[in-house]
């Protein structure tokens, strides 16, 4: 029988803007992320033999072009994760959301040399207009997640939880296979049956092993499609690469550098025994 399909992705948001969400403005762009995590990611990557999404921020595509490109050339994919990361951009003007999407894909575009067809928002803050601007903008596909418990994560972490209450709350659909919606192809985020748990990297920090483990073969047995999402700064250390104490608080930032890495290492390989992995570009065609 051939495997079901996966996909692992990152959101590659600098730690400048994972500090806005927690109520931090004003603060100067920090390239931790491309210097330091992009590269660890792509061991990580190679390693597990595994080809990546990765939802990279428009303002930063032309600094960092030669490492996008490098990506590029290793088989993975890039995709947009808005233009400047707003915190809540279902609640644009329809003038800036539609800035919002054809800036970050020009930016992206040009200095990947590779068509941008895929967006994530940031927060998975999406509503069907924004679907529908997404289609009008010449992006293919959007991978959208169930909310609300990514929603109580970001309440419980945040400075300002009272902000959570201006993103959308409640998902525009409840299903957990890929399917077309307003134009595009949803890979929604994956979630257990039954109890929607998430199955993401955020989370793997407070799940057992023998959990996450049992999660990911459930996926396979019931040969659902896995959509697996990470942070870049998961592949950052707290101590060890100097970053800004005020992200402590984010899911994972305490533990050692070389236990997140190694802890990654294993979801990844659990990933690629069990999946056939490909960026979300190459899973277009999959059937409902």
């Amino acid at each position: 029988m051939p495997l079901p399909r996966a996909t692992v992705s990152v959101d590659v948001d600098p730690v400048d803007l994972h500090l806005l969400g927690y109520g931090y403005r004003g603060l100067a762009p920090d390239h931790q992320v491309y210097t330091l995590a992009l590269p660890r990611l792509a061991d990580c990557f190679s390693r597990a033999r595994v080809r990546a999404t990765f939802f990279v921020v428009g303002r930063d595509a032309a600094a960092e072009a030669g490492r996008l490109r490098e990506l590029v050339e290793a088989g993975h994919e890039i995709g947009s994760h808005s233009h400047s990361h707003p915190l809540s951009l279902a609640a644009l003007s329809g003038t800036a959301l539609a800035d919002e999407l054809a800036l970050s894909r020009a930016a992206l575009t040009s200095a990947c040399g590779a068509e941008v067809l895929g967006f994530r928002a940031p927060n998975f803050d999406v509503r069907r207009r924004t679907l529908r601007a997404l289609a009008a903008a010449g992006y293919r596909y959007d991978p959208s997640p169930l909310l609300l418990p990514t929603r109580l994560v970001l309440a419980m972490k945040s400075a300002d939880p009272a902000a959570v209450l201006r993103l959308t709350l409640w998902p525009f659909t409840l299903r957990r296979r890929p399917h077309a919606l307003e134009g595009l192809r949803e890979f929604p985020l994956a979630v257990t049956p039954g109890l929607r748990f998430p199955v993401y990297h955020t989370l793997r920090y407070f799940t057992s092993a023998e959990g996450f483990d049992a999660r990911l073969a459930g996926f396979a047995r019931r040969g659902d499609p896995l959509s697996y999402v990470l942070h870049a700064v998961d592949a950052l250390g707290l101590d060890e690469d100097g970053v800004d104490v005020r992200l402590a608080p984010h899911p994972g930032m305490k533990r050692p550098l070389r236990e997140k890495l190694e802890l990654l290492d294993r979801a990844l390989a659990l990933i690629a025994r069990q999946f056939e992995v490909r960026p979300f570009a190459e899973r277009l065609d999959e059937p409902e």
